[in-house]
């Protein structure tokens, strides 16, 4: 469970431009979403250059709310949990594959994060992930279905 404690959600809604309801829904978390999407781009400056980015709230609040500067995929699934946590989601961060161009899904590490969402009295999961740096990304969030 991230802490949550030094994260401000009005300040994170602001900055997506989120001005919709505060309710934990499908529609919340499908809005929220493309919210983020929208206004937070992918940016990977920092592990490219070595510095191993912060995943503690107050530090992504600074870089990507605040600085109003991008991420790579676990800064900004590490905040939108944050977020959804806040407005009362269930969130379980998962590690992923990247498997754009492999021949094998199997010949890739787990070295992206997603997540996954419970949305209160709803039955089926939904998969969230704002941090996906490419043509194919998810625009909202779906129901994990097999």
């Amino acid at each position: 469970m991230t802490d949550t404690g030094h994260f401000d959600l009005d300040a994170y809604l602001r900055r997506i431009g989120w001005e919709g309801d505060r309710r934990a829904d499908t529609a919340t978390l499908r809005g929220v979403h493309l919210a983020h999407m929208r206004a937070i781009p992918f940016e990977n400056l920092d592990a490219l250059c070595r510095t191993a980015p912060s995943l503690d709230p107050a530090h992504l609040m600074a870089k990507l709310v605040h600085s109003r500067r991008g991420g790579y995929c676990y800064e900004h699934n590490t905040l939108l949990a944050c977020a959804l946590q806040a407005l009362g989601f269930r969130v379980t961060r998962l590690a992923a594959r990247v498997v754009v161009g492999a021949d094998r899904m199997e010949s890739r590490p787990r070295t992206h994060m997603a997540l996954l969402v419970e949305v209160p009295g709803d039955p089926q999961p939904y998969l969230a992930d704002v941090g996906f740096g490419a043509v194919g990304a998810l625009l909202e969030a779906v129901p994990l279905t097999a």
